[in-house]
């Protein structure tokens, strides 16, 4: 039995709002209603500068026509699902395949292009809601989602929940592209960066991960256990011809956590700013994506974003992992049962 997506909704610009909040110790951050969007986030260098390390758009209405998911809290189910299609209690649901045959980021009607309800905004949070209709994108259940944003000393803590009426397939995540050295300011090939995973999945030449259960990242340009300078990483996994890292034109590529509840996902170091960055989330993998595809996107203070102008670390469930029998056994898969609250707690912490 297939089911299938309903029309989108159309998007109203008049409804589109920014709004800002700031923390204890002065750190500010900027968010807009379409698409539960990160705006900016200062927080201060070495030398106590001030320094906005997101990437984005001046004016909230410039991101209705941005393809490159800057900020936004990315659903029904983030990232690949292979075919554009998996199966739930023996029915089967199609999706749009937006990306070859696949489905990516549950486009072309993401919640990143939705504009969401300001239900609270004041001081250091801010919290926005989506009503996200049965059979939206293609999936099933009417699902209710709260998103709060809140400044905390020394970070930015973001909390997800969602409750669906009936039993659907439920991955969010955040698609903030990083740069610790200031928005605009060059490439993130020299920051450090730390992933404490043993194990990785390679892809093939669509993103999707192989067939195979991940691998180790030992002997590879996948290898960030201990801190290492992500350029220098790929750089050398150039030299060996490395086809994991040509066709992602760097990183695309999923890293199991193990454990349970909120841990380290990643760390990552700006080299000129000082500032380090420390993630923590609920999810059982992150996504590391070091923005190979992007290509002079205008984004702030007349700043163009090229390659590697700023990395995702996207915390969530694995790519395809709905369709995928060796994410059974960990409980690693996005399926959400009816009345049972889907939680993503992240939390971001600046030193």
């Amino acid at each position: 039995m297939a089911h299938h997506q309903q029309a989108p909704e159309p998007t109203i610009d008049d409804d589109i709002r920014a709004v800002t909040i700031t923390g204890p110790d002065g750190m500010t951050a900027r968010l807009t209603n379409h698409g539960d969007r990160l705006m900016s986030l200062t927080v201060p260098d070495r030398s106590g500068r001030m320094t906005d390390v997101v990437l984005g758009k001046d004016d909230p209405h410039d991101y209705v026509a941005d393809d490159t998911l800057m900020g936004a809290i990315v659903g029904r189910h983030a990232n690949r699902i292979r075919g554009a299609r998996f199966a739930l209690a023996g029915h089967e649901y199609r999706l749009t395949a937006n990306e070859g045959p696949n489905s990516n980021h549950s486009q072309p009607n993401g919640y990143e292009h939705r504009n969401w309800t300001i239900l609270e905004t004041g001081g250091s949070s801010a919290t926005f809601a989506l009503d996200s209709p049965n059979m939206d994108q293609g999936f099933p259940g009417r699902f209710r989602i709260q998103v709060r944003y809140a400044l905390i000393g020394g970070g930015l803590r973001l909390t997800v929940r969602g409750v669906c009426d009936e039993t659907t397939v439920a991955n969010l995540t955040t698609h903030t592209y990083w740069n610790l050295n200031g928005e605009g300011a060059g490439d993130i090939l020299g920051h450090r960066l730390r992933i404490p995973s043993t194990r990785y999945y390679p892809t093939d030449s669509q993103f999707i991960p192989l067939a195979d259960p991940a691998i180790s990242v030992a002997g590879t340009p996948m290898d960030f256990r201990d801190s290492a300078v992500i350029g220098e990483r790929l750089r050398d996994g150039q030299r060996h011809d490395n086809r994991q890292i040509a066709i992602a034109r760097g990183y695309n590529h999923a890293f199991p956590i193990d454990g349970s509840g909120l841990r380290i996902l990643a760390e990552t170091i700006g080299e000129r700013s000082g500032i380090r960055m420390t993630m923590y989330a609920n999810a059982p993998a992150v996504l590391l994506y070091t923005a190979g595809f992007l290509n002079d996107v205008p984004g702030k203070r007349g700043h163009r974003y090229g390659p590697s102008a700023g990395l995702c670390l996207e915390p969530g469930f694995v790519p395809n992992a709905v369709n995928r029998t060796d994410c059974d056994r960990d409980h690693a898969k996005p399926v959400l049962p009816a009345g049972t609250e889907y939680r993503l707690d992240v939390l971001y912490r600046f030193d």
